[in-house]
């Protein structure tokens, strides 16, 4: 049996780690985690110690580009606002979707304290830009 490197395992483990949208859910940038509610619906979950609203929006652009194959210029909508997660024990989640609220199968249409608004919608380009903020650190 050959041997695998080190540097090819931690090649490999990487990449499933951030790839795909099997059970365990999809990671973005910064560890934020993705998971799908429903055919129509997605939970972006934040982790501690990010600007949350910049977690939210990077997961919901990186999720709709990469597992849904959305273009750079479909629309993301927000159909649940931040609060704790549905798909998670996440006490900071949010709920996205490329169809507006009220189209949105599955949505909670939760209104929250904080985070993105109900209805609120960014080009999936321009939430992915929000990913760039998290790893330079600026804040919105």
């Amino acid at each position: 049996m050959k041997r695998i490197s080190a540097f090819a395992f931690a090649i490999l483990a990487n990449c499933s780690e951030t790839s795909g949208s099997g059970n365990t859910g999809f990671v973005s940038t910064g560890g934020v985690r993705v998971n799908p509610v429903s055919a129509d619906v997605f939970e972006v979950a934040a982790r501690p110690n990010l600007n949350m609203y910049n977690a939210l929006w990077c997961g919901a652009g990186n999720y709709a580009s990469q597992a849904l194959g959305a273009p750079a210029n479909a629309r993301i909508y927000v159909v649940g606002e931040a609060g704790p997660g549905y798909t998670s024990e996440s006490r900071d989640a949010a709920q996205f979707s490329l169809k507006p609220p009220g189209q949105a199968a599955g949505a909670s249409g939760r209104k929250g304290t904080w985070g993105p608004r109900l209805g609120e919608d960014e080009f999936v380009g321009d939430a992915r830009y929000y990913c760039s903020k998290l790893r330079f650190g600026m804040a919105f």
